[in-house]
């Protein structure tokens, strides 16, 4: 009997200790599945940012003023950064998101 009971209590030992390592793994998988999805979002912002800073950059080439608001809280800055001297204007196009800046143009030269 003595020996029953010694095999019962190092199985549920064992068990015990599967299952602590079990969450351990599960924790360490959520913690790496948060972190993939919090880069994810990031690089979305990043390419959001960067796609209306060239439209911004391509609209004044082409001498439409583009708007300052764009869908999804991005905000548009345009710095004219020129010597007056200059024939060539120079523009920094800053582009905020919910007033964190996401991705900036420097020199975008304006003939």
């Amino acid at each position: 009997m003595i020996r029953s009971t010694n095999r019962a209590n190092l199985f549920l030992i064992e068990l015990v200790f599967n299952l602590l390592i079990f969450g351990l793994c599960a924790a360490v998988c959520v913690n790496l599945l948060l972190t993939a999805r919090s880069m994810g979002q990031e690089s979305d912002h990043l390419t959001h940012g960067l796609y209306i800073a060239q439209s911004t950059a391509e609209q004044l080439r082409a001498g439409i003023t583009p708007p300052t608001e764009w869908e999804g809280g991005y905000t548009v800055l345009i710095t004219n950064t020129a010597n007056p001297t200059q024939n060539v204007q120079f523009y920094r196009i800053e582009v905020l998101q919910n007033g964190d800046s996401c991705f900036t143009l420097e020199e975008v030269a304006v003939p």
